[in-house]
């Protein structure tokens, strides 16, 4: 699947997605939530799934999942989209908003591997190094497109 196929939302729903998200964290839009985002509840529709980032010293980019993780993270993804769609829709919970704030939080300050965190940016602005695991992840070839 090219990044033109990937998962997206309609833009009356990422316009609402993303002003939820930055209530959640202030800035976490422009450091990639909202790609975060669209990256995780899509990530199923990449072969392999886009869920576990290999260590960057590997071939794949990506690790496969086996049949029951596979299922687990359908069923994960499957309660997101809904959770978002509530989002969209202005009839959230206050369950709904917690998942939005913990999606904030790792597309913020998570591994850009998986969308947020642009670059690094998130880390360098809070004085966070690089981290150690996984080896030698660079920012430029990493970063989910």
């Amino acid at each position: 699947m090219s990044s033109d196929d990937a998962f997206r939302f309609d833009d009356t729903a990422r316009d609402a997605i993303a002003a939820a998200l930055d209530d959640a964290v202030p800035g976490s839009v422009e450091l990639g939530a909202l790609r975060y985002v669209e990256t995780l509840l899509g990530a199923l529709d990449h072969d392999p799934p886009r869920i576990w980032a290999a260590p960057a010293t590997a071939l794949e980019t990506w690790i496969d999942l086996g049949p029951w993780e596979h299922l687990a993270w359908e069923r994960r993804i499957a309660t997101w989209r809904d959770v978002y769609g509530r989002i969209a829709t202005d009839s959230a919970s206050d369950a709904d908003r917690r998942v939005v704030f913990e999606h904030a939080c790792e597309a913020t300050y998570g591994d850009p591997a998986y969308g947020g965190n642009a670059h690094g940016d998130a880390w360098r602005s809070i004085g966070f190094a690089e981290p150690m695991f996984p080896p030698e992840r660079t920012f430029t070839d990493r970063d989910v497109s």
